[in-house]
């Protein structure tokens, strides 16, 4: 059994880095001629397989079943549209980045994780995010630019805060001062991105965790109300918190990326419309130049992951994926609901987590992009629910 556990520990080290890194070759992470996505991508792959055949049966129910079935469609239909409207290095990585990063961690929590190994692989996310944080931290006061650490840019580095948000505040049963400070160090450095999706998203999520838990969280809030308000009074906080970073980017009135985003939502229906069955994974820049060649985008993707998978996979996975997105909002809520009486359970993380992750992906988001959400849906199909219970030993 220990051999069994610490091969789960290296593989989800493994697994957190692959998912941290987004591809199985990162030319960036190049250290004294040694490239180390390289070494980690194979490193993944060797723990990954014998896991991978470990597995003898699988237990199959309805959304589960539609969740296997969105990746096989990919995995299928992808060659099939690169024969008929070509690819690029763009599309390639990202079905290879899909394919043998985000379907074997996917598999794997699903047929093989229980809540040890669940509890594990959010301590090592958030010693990952809270290292990305001391590194953004860096940035932030050594440049006037907006933030991009590690390759990732303003809109990643902001959605890994909020995450470590979600993640302490449902994981830590008692808040103390030590995770209280945390929560709020990655905060201000989510507004030090000055990206208003991740933000937006965040605000969204907690309006739904205050209106699905009224009763217990009515007075808490109108004490932190009042005591944000009388520091922002009182104090010089808010003009300090609009000096960090780019926050102030958030409350001035440029619509440059309002528009942009309009521009990618008509243009995207343009592609739905005139190529139903889709146009290739990494072709929606391609096409949309091509079918207007008048205003061309220089992005790669349209910025929101259900546009770029009706556009490059087609209306059918597109749909397909529509369902199961809404099948497992709906799955993880009444999960939650049921064992609500259980204080120590997975599911409000995995609920919340997973809602903010979806909301995240309309305002900026891509397949590969995406990949910590299909994990965290992974999580919430686990079939037997007493496998979410944190203390379960």
């Amino acid at each position: 059994m220990k051999v069994n556990s610490y091969f789960f520990k290296i593989f989800i080290l493994l697994a957190c880095g692959m998912l941290a890194i987004g591809r199985l070759y990162d030319e960036r992470l190049e250290f004294f001629e040694i490239n180390i996505s390289f070494l980690m991508s194979i490193s993944f792959f060797l723990f990954s397989i014998p896991l991978l055949f470990s597995i003898k049966n699988i237990k199959v129910y309805n959304t589960k079943s539609l969740f296997y079935l969105f990746f096989f469609v990919i995995l299928f239909t992808t060659p099939l549209l690169a024969l008929n409207f070509g690819y690029n290095s763009f599309g390639l990585q990202k079905y290879l980045s899909f394919i043998l990063i985000v379907f074997p961690i996917v598999i794997i929590v699903i047929e093989k994780f229980n809540s040890k190994e669940i509890k594990f692989f959010f301590k090592v996310i958030l010693y990952f995010i809270t290292a990305l944080s001391f590194l953004g931290l860096l940035v932030v006061l050594s440049s006037n630019d907006r933030l991009s650490v590690l390759g990732g840019g303003p809109i990643v580095f902001a959605r890994w805060m909020n995450v470590g948000i979600i993640i302490i505040f449902f994981l830590q049963k008692k808040l103390s001062l030590k995770f209280i400070f945390l929560m709020l160090f990655f905060l201000i450095l989510s507004l030090a991105a000055g990206s208003r999706g991740p933000i937006l998203s965040l605000i969204i999520t907690a309006l739904l965790y205050c209106i699905l838990n009224f009763k217990k969280v009515f007075l808490p809030i109108i004490v932190l109300l009042i005591s944000i308000g009388f520091i922002f009074t009182i104090t010089q906080f808010k003009t300090s918190v609009l000096d960090v970073g780019k926050t102030k980017r958030l409350i001035t009135k440029d619509s440059r990326s309002k528009n942009a985003r309009l521009v990618f939502i008509s243009r995207s229906f343009d592609l739905i419309k005139a190529y139903p069955l889709g146009v290739g994974l990494g072709n929606w820049q391609i096409y949309a130049n091509k079918f207007d060649a008048k205003h061309l985008l220089k992005h790669q993707y349209p910025h929101n992951l259900i546009l770029e998978i009706f556009v490059e996979m087609g209306l059918v996975t597109g749909i397909l994926f529509l369902i199961v997105l809404t099948k497992l909002i709906f799955f993880s809520y009444n999960r939650m609901e049921k064992y609500n009486y259980e204080q120590n359970t997975f599911f409000p993380l995995l609920f919340y987590l997973q809602f903010y992750l979806i909301l995240n992906s309309f305002f900026s988001g891509s397949l590969v992009d995406s990949r910590f959400l299909f994990v965290i849906m992974a999580m919430i199909l686990i079939y037997n629910p007493a496998n979410l219970n944190f203390n379960a030993k």
